[in-house]
């Protein structure tokens, strides 16, 4: 009987780049969820879309997991970094955790650990192809942290090697059933640079693009035509989110392999 891993991936970006490894098979709704269905070797592979944000990743992950078995649950896609390191970066959880960064770093949950066999295959899959990877905590954040002054500040305070939105929230699922669990994400956004916008104008509190999102994107149009040096930022950050695709495509080619 194959081995059979659920990847969580919050946008279709995210989902198409993981996709990419994979003979797919099928795209179907599994719990009302947009999710790409295939194999690489001996693996079924099972690659949800579940949106941005820790409660539609958690309300997300809790329904997949009570309509499918899973061997294994991973929490992948984009990441900002919290470390010196350049667009594609792999980074390996060893745990993550669920924190607030207004009005200064603090933790609002537990400390949820990354399986070690996935950490172990994951880290001999980047080492053998020479990509460059970190080892660490990773911390899941309820906003997209726009600036490199705050990037710092929870740096320091947590020792983390990365943030993103809903790593913790697929750890508290899969921790409920059991499911062993592993974060693998990749750098899309750098520790020493601001981004160009506000991106959180794109979400409404469920985590979910709408009507705020379009009002948020025209804003955004319209500063960066105001401001040459935003757009320029937008430039380099969409060349930094193609880097980190490339990257988990690849990641997923050599990892997805050595999974029994």
């Amino acid at each position: 009987m194959s081995a059979r891993i659920g990847v969580y991936t919050a946008t279709r970006w995210e989902q198409n780049a993981v996709g990419r490894a994979i003979t797919v098979e099928g795209r179907c709704a599994v719990a009302g969820l947009r999710c790409v269905v295939g194999r690489r070797g001996g693996v079924r592979v099972f690659i949800v879309q579940g949106g941005v944000g820790p409660q539609k990743a958690e309300s997300a992950w809790k329904q997949f997991l009570a309509a499918e078995t899973v061997d294994a649950a991973i929490s992948s896609g984009y990441a900002g970094a919290l470390m010196p390191a350049r667009a594609g970066t792999l980074l390996i959880g060893t745990d993550v955790v669920q924190s607030e960064v207004s009005g200064g770093y603090r933790e609002a949950g537990p400390v949820y650990p990354c399986a070690p066999e996935l950490q172990a295959r994951a880290v001999a899959v980047a080492n053998r192809f020479g990509w460059p990877s970190m080892n660490g905590r990773i911390v899941t954040v309820p906003r997209i942290v726009i600036r490199a002054e705050e990037k710092r500040v929870v740096a320091a305070a947590s020792q983390a090697i990365g943030l993103d939105m809903e790593s913790a929230a697929v750890a508290a699922a899969s921790a409920a059933r059991n499911v062993p669990f592993a974060v693998i994400r990749t750098v899309s956004d750098v520790v020493e640079e601001d981004l160009p916008f506000d991106f959180n104008l794109f979400l409404h509190p469920g985590g979910a693009v709408g009507l705020v999102g379009l009002v948020g994107w025209l804003k955004g149009v319209v500063a960066g035509l105001a401001h040459p040096m935003r757009l320029a930022g937008l430039r380099r950050l969409r060349k930094q989110a193609a880097l980190a695709s490339q990257r988990l495509t690849e990641f997923y080619g050599g990892f997805l392999e050595q999974v029994a």
